[in-house]
């Protein structure tokens, strides 16, 4: 009997006998726009994290990038050749703006909202400073037109690559932490994001269940004040939009809306379920890296911490330290009472109250100590690369937000049950021993966040590869078909307020027309009840 061949031989068989093969997405051209003159280290190891891959595939990744920009955590894979466009700062002022990451992020922690203001306007030309120099360097523009990419990857805190994008023709996927960027969202893309269980803003405390007070505020941030701080974004992007004559009937907001893909940094095994479109990819744990050995002092020290095991206590890769040494006294004395032993990432004057049982350090291995079987506990800033780690290692978190999105990830941490949140303004000794004993005591967090960790590992495939995966899939096709049809409608259609109000307006005419024969009628007999009495009495 004559055997069938399997469904794959069939497949091979047909491409062999003249099929047109498929696009090719080897070798291809892609840059890694930087145009901003600050981003954090953290944006840079996810920035990494996604072309590294792409590098080991073959394919070249350029980096553009304002000159003597301080790149910090973009690793030497990361890209295989770099393009810097010329700054009006000289190295020292580019360094210093770097540098001063740790104070901002401190400063929005802790001032009232008038200094808050005051920085916002310190620091909200910092979005549009690069883009101005970029597209003042013809010579850098003519040779970015010559090199003829096939692809751009940013991440999309201005829109100036947006810009650059439709400016020099070629496609462009945008990437975010997590849930989104700063003035990029699910509106951007015309992804349905009901404001009744879909927390708009990562800087408020609301879970997927808000009061009613709460759907108001989550409505009044999404339609009036996520526009206000756009307007002001935006106002150089436009512009630079008008001196170019890049596409003057498009908005910043549709250029953007013309990204392939979305590339997110979260997970459903910490976010809040919500819509989503077929050109919006989660990629969280992307940025975690293998486990490796600590270093034989440190491990020394985690050993000795016998069934009580550790707990880890850093900030992430800009913030060194809380700059308050009252309450690094407090912390310390709370962590000294504890049968744990403590691994505490900090700069600075060491605290008068530090045990024996704290090893204080300028640096910490954090995967490496997160993804040890003895750590029990992280205390963490909630930074998106550090949840990651977090959740994939399982292991249960208190976190302590100071600034961006870190709330709202601290929010979901404890929604999730896997940690809970203190306020380092209010912080006192008592209230962070409660939270200690809370975490280490009660076993919930410990398997909430195991929970979690198998389920993010829980993949079809691994995340390096789903990124790989589908960034050639753009090159190959382009992502025209994976793109809502929501973006060619206005706000009124989008929302069918044209289609209710029509039938609001059928209905009421049905209403009317109906009142009106019945008028009639009642009309008619009252008439001929009038003409029978009076031919009676007549």
């Amino acid at each position: 009997m004559a055997r069938i061949p399997s469904a794959g031989l069939l497949f091979s068989a047909i491409l062999c006998f003249g099929l047109t093969p498929l696009p090719a997405a080897s070798g291809a051209k892609i840059m890694l726009a930087m145009s901003m003159v600050l981003n954090s280290v953290s944006q840079h190891i996810l920035f990494s994290a996604i072309t590294e891959p792409l590098v080991e595939r073959g394919h070249e990744v350029i980096l553009v990038t304002p000159q003597y920009k301080v790149t910090k955590g973009l690793t030497e894979g990361a890209v295989t050749g770099k393009i810097f466009f010329k700054t009006n700062r000289t190295k020292e002022e580019m360094e210093e703006i770097a540098s001063g990451l740790q104070s901002i992020a401190l400063g929005f922690s802790q001032e009232s909202f008038t200094e808050i203001v005051g920085r916002m306007r310190q620091i909200l030309p910092w979005f549009s400073e690069g883009c101005f120099r970029l597209f003042e360097d013809q010579e850098t523009l003519d040779r970015l037109k010559a090199e003829q990419f096939d692809l751009i990857i940013t991440m999309p805190l201005c829109g100036c690559d947006a810009l650059l994008a439709e400016y020099l023709d070629v496609p462009f996927i945008a990437m975010t932490p997590l849930r989104r960027a700063p003035f990029f969202s699910e509106d951007t893309f015309g992804i349905p994001a009901p404001s009744s269980y879909v927390p708009f803003s990562g800087l408020t405390t609301f879970t997927d269940q808000m009061t009613f007070f709460q759907r108001t505020a989550n409505i009044l941030m999404r339609y009036v004040t996520e526009p206000m701080f756009m307007y002001f974004t935006r106002v150089g992007m436009s512009r630079i939009q008008k001196e170019h004559n890049i596409r003057p009937d498009l908005t910043i907001d549709q250029l953007l809306g013309k990204a392939q893909l979305w590339l997110s940094q979260g997970h459903w095994a910490f976010e809040f379920a919500q819509p989503i479109a077929p050109n919006y990819v989660t990629i969280g744990g992307i940025t975690v890296k293998p486990v490796k050995p600590l270093p034989k002092e440190m491990n020394d020290f985690v050993e000795g911490s016998g069934d009580h095991g550790i707990i880890v206590f850093t900030l992430g890769s800009v913030v060194s330290s809380l700059m308050n040494e009252d309450l690094n006294e407090k912390l310390a004395k709370v962590f000294s009472e504890l049968p744990q032993r403590v691994l505490w990432r900090l700069k600075g004057t060491r605290p008068r109250t530090l045990g024996n049982n704290t090893l204080v350090s300028d640096w910490l291995p954090q995967n490496d100590l997160l993804g040890h079987p003895k750590t029990k506990l992280m205390i963490y800033h909630g930074g998106a690369n550090g949840i990651n780690e977090i959740v994939t290692h399982g292991v249960p978190v208190l976190v302590m937000p100071l600034a961006g999105d870190q709330m709202g990830n601290a929010v979901r941490m404890q929604a999730k049950g896997m940690g809970l949140v203190v306020d380092k303004n209010t912080l006192t000794e008592e209230s962070f021993r409660e939270a200690l004993h809370e975490m280490l005591d009660n076993p919930k967090y410990t398997t909430n966040a195991k929970k979690a960790a198998a389920i993010m590992k829980d993949e079809i495939v691994p995340v390096r590869e789903k990124v790989v995966y589908y960034i050639e899939h753009i090159l190959k096709f382009g992502g025209d078909h994976l793109r809502s049809r929501a973006l060619e409608l206005n706000f009124i259609q989008r929302e069918s307020l044209d289609v209710m109000a029509f039938l609001a307006a059928v209905v009421l005419a049905f209403i009317f027309i109906i009142r009106w024969i019945v008028c009639k009628c009642c009309g008619l007999c009252c008439s001929k009840q009038q003409k029978a009495g009076k031919s009676k009495s007549d």
